[in-house]
């Protein structure tokens, strides 16, 4: 298992909108029309795969200026992604932070029912994953594929201080996945001999 695998589709999304995408259509645009001779001002649009693009790759100015002209935090993308998925899981944490402040559920799922704070627990991201928690993210959530919560992708991962800080804030290391296996399971698997001493010093 490793970080590709939680996201295996990112790459390819971020692949196709970069090569769809033209200065035109990344720009947010309003429209006027006319009926009956009674000028309407159309609702914001939103270019909503290059603001999750913008995310992903920490574009603060770009989430920040789609704020400021409205864009809802909680916007979903196809695969029920928010921005805060996409920032949390490259640990941007300025980017989930400022989402915060602009009222981004934290506990929104995807189509898979992952959370941003799983998304940011597989990777070295300590200050996001407690910006998330301190603003209520459910550490104990679980995705509808594997039955994998935060904690069990930290272990797997290898990544010591965000399991200890997810099981600072409530994390329960005796949950199984649908295999069967806990946490202490996935970190001896891939070999995270320090992420398994905790975690057995922790359940004993």
């Amino acid at each position: 298992m490793n970080r590709l695998y939680y996201f295996a589709a990112i790459l390819l999304i971020t692949s196709i909108v970069s090569s769809c995408n033209t200065k035109s259509n990344k720009k947010e645009a309003t429209d006027t029309v006319v009926a009956d001779k009674t000028e309407i001002k159309a609702e914001k649009v939103f270019d909503i795969p290059f603001i999750m693009e913008s995310a992903l790759e920490g574009n603060i100015a770009t989430i920040k200026g789609a704020l400021d002209n409205g864009y809802n935090a909680n916007s979903i993308d196809e695969n029920k992604r928010t921005a805060i998925m996409l920032a949390a899981y490259n640990g941007h944490t300025s980017i989930v932070d400022l989402l915060i402040e602009k009222g981004a559920d934290v506990n929104l799922v995807d189509n898979i029912n992952r959370t941003a704070l799983m998304y940011a627990s597989t990777g070295d991201f300590v200050p996001t994953v407690l910006s998330l928690l301190e603003a209520g993210a459910n550490p104990n959530m679980v995705d509808n594929e594997e039955s994998w919560t935060a904690v069990m992708m930290a272990a797997a991962e290898g990544q010591l201080e965000v399991v200890k800080t997810l099981v600072a804030h409530g994390a329960d290391l005796s949950m199984v996945d649908v295999d069967g296996e806990s946490s202490l399971d996935f970190a001896n698997s891939k070999g995270h001999k320090a992420v398994a001493e905790y975690i057995k010093a922790q359940t004993k």
